[in-house]
C-alpha cells in the first residue's frame, strides 16, 4: 500500500513538472512585437519545432522601401516549417522600417539618401527575442531585399554589427553611398557575403546608376561591389593589383553563380539571374515588385540561402545564451 502511494505521489510530481515545463515554454508561430522604448515593431516567426532550452539560429529579414513585415515573410518563404539551418529549425525576425516625412518615404532603412537612424533597432529586437527564446548567438544572420538589402550590406560594413551577424545575404540591394558600398566599409572581421541580383532589374540596376540617370544614385555596378568584397575578405589575384577571379558556373539556365573562396572561410558568393527583375527569386513569382519579370526558374531561399547560412557561424565558444 505504501509503495502504491509513493508511486502515485511520484506520478503526480512528474505530471506537475511536465505541466510547468509546458507553461514555461514560450509560444510558437507568428508573434507581433512592439518595442516599449521606441514603439518600433517587428514580426517574429517561431517554428513549431522550436525546443526551449536548445539554441536555435535566428535570421533577420529586411523588406524593401514601402514594404512591411508580412510581405517580406510571404515573398521570402523563410517561415516554411521544413527549413533548417545547420540541421535546426530557426526563428525569423521580419523587421519593420519607419517613415521619413521629409522625403515622403514609408517603411525604409538606413543607408539610403532618405534614410532613418535605425541601427539601434536591430540591437533592441535581438535583445528582446533573446530574453524570451533560446538563440544560438553564433548563428544570427541578416538578409534583405532592395532598400532592405542595402541595409543588410550596411550591417556587414559596420564593426559593431559585423561582430554579431555570422553572414549576410543582400538581394537586389540598393547600394547607395550611405551603405559604405564605395568607401569606409570597416567590418570587424572578414564576413561571408551572398549577393543575388536580377540582370533585368530596373529599380536597383545590375550595371549601376549615375546621378545623371535620376533616382537616388549613384549606385555601383554590382560586379565591382562583389569584387571589392572579395578583396576585403582577403582574396588575391595572381599579381599585386589584379582582382581575384571567382569560379563561375551556370547552376540553372541563365543563373550564373560566382564564388570567391577567401581565406578563413569568408566566402563571397553571387548569383546573376538572367531574365529576372527587381524580385526575390522564386518559381512562384511572389515578389510583384519585379513585374513583369518577377518569376525565376529556381527558389533562392531553399536550398541556396539556408545552405549558405548553414555553412557559417561566428568563431569561438560562449555565443549561445538563453
Amino acid at each position: 500500500m505504501l509503495a502504491k502511494s509513493l508511486l502515485l505521489a511520484a506520478s503526480t510530481l512528474v505530471a506537475a513538472a511536465s505541466q510547468q515545463l509546458v507553461l514555461s515554454s514560450p509560444p510558437t508561430g507568428n508573434r507581433a512585437y512592439a518595442l516599449e522604448w521606441s514603439e518600433r515593431t517587428f514580426l517574429l516567426n517561431v517554428p513549431a519545432a522550436y525546443v526551449h532550452g536548445e539554441p536555435h539560429p535566428l535570421v533577420f529579414s529586411f523588406h524593401g522601401a514601402g514594404g512591411y513585415s508580412e510581405k517580406q515573410q510571404r515573398i521570402t518563404e523563410l517561415s516554411d516549417p521544413s527549413l533548417r539551418i545547420d540541421g535546426k529549425p530557426f526563428l525569423t525576425i521580419y523587421a519593420q522600417g519607419v517613415n521619413n516625412t521629409d522625403w515622403n518615404m514609408t517603411h525604409i532603412w538606413k543607408g539610403a539618401p532618405y534614410e532613418n537612424k535605425t541601427i539601434q533597432y536591430v540591437f533592441d529586437a535581438l535583445d528582446v527575442v533573446s530574453r524570451t527564446y533560446t538563440i544560438d548567438q553564433s548563428r544570427i544572420y541578416a538578409c534583405g531585399k532592395s532598400n532592405g538589402g542595402g541595409f543588410t550590406a550596411l550591417l556587414a560594413c559596420r564593426p559593431d554589427t559585423s561582430a554579431i551577424f555570422a553572414a549576410f545575404a543582400p538581394v537586389s540591394p540598393a547600394l547607395y553611398q550611405g551603405t559604405y558600398s564605395f568607401h569606409n566599409c570597416t567590418p570587424s572581421r572578414p564576413v561571408p557575403i551572398f549577393h543575388i541580383h536580377g540582370i533585368e532589374d530596373t529599380i536597383t540596376p545590375f550595371h549601376g546608376r549615375t546621378p545623371e540617370e535620376g533616382s537616388f544614385g549613384p549606385e555601383p555596378d554590382v560586379r565591382l561591389w562583389r569584387r571589392q568584397w572579395s578583396e576585403r575578405n582577403g582574396c588575391k589575384g595572381r599579381y599585386e593589383g589584379e582582382w581575384a577571379e571567382p569560379s563561375v558556373e551556370e547552376i540553372h539556365k541563365g543563373v550564373w553563380e560566382e564564388i570567391w573562396d577567401c581565406p578563413g572561410g569568408a566566402e563571397v558568393r553571387a548569383m546573376s539571374v538572367e531574365g529576372l527583375g527587381h524580385a526575390w527569386p522564386s518559381t512562384l513569382g511572389l515578389d510583384l515588385a519585379g513585374k513583369p519579370n518577377q518569376t525565376a526558374n529556381f527558389n533562392l531561399t531553399n536550398p541556396y540561402l539556408v545552405d549558405f547560412f548553414s555553412r557559417h557561424s561566428l568563431p569561438g565558444p560562449g555565443h549561445s545564451r538563453e
